[in-house]
């Protein structure tokens, strides 16, 4: 049996990773769209590996645990240099924001709109593919 303040911060924790693999699907969906890349069929690509599994960006990160408790360990923290350290969710955050500025800019479509967006860090080269969505085999 745990203690209670391990029950808490497993949930706590597990809610904060749930926020950054959303994030983290935001952050492709534009990197899609700025690079004129089909998300849903990237998507479905990596997920056919046995430990990826990219969820699909809707509206944003909501409800009121996730953000909560994302924030909580932001701050929970006794020492404020392990909060200061928190990049990664600080960086989650960040991609939300600009994922829900891209959306409410394009009326809330959720149809995939192909067009420049502005990343939050730009690259140093453009990107490239390498093959083609025709040259792709094609999954079953």
């Amino acid at each position: 049996m745990y203690s209670f303040k391990i029950a808490e911060i497993t949930k706590v924790v597990e809610n904060a990773h749930r926020y950054l693999q959303i994030a983290f699907a935001e952050e492709l969906y534009l990197y899609c769209q700025a690079n004129n890349i089909n998300f849903p069929e990237l998507r479905d690509a990596l997920n056919t590996k046995w430990n990826v599994n990219i969820l699909e960006p809707r509206e944003g990160i909501g409800g009121h645990c996730l953000p909560k408790d994302t924030k909580m360990f932001l701050h929970s923290s006794s020492s404020p240099s392990i909060s200061k350290r928190s990049k990664i969710l600080t960086a989650a955050m960040e991609v939300d924001q600009h994922y829900r500025r891209y959306r409410q800019t394009r009326g809330g479509n959720s149809t995939p709109i192909i067009e420049e967006v502005e990343l939050l860090s730009s690259p140093t080269s453009s990107f490239s593919p390498i093959n083609s969505v025709e040259d792709t085999e094609e999954r079953s």
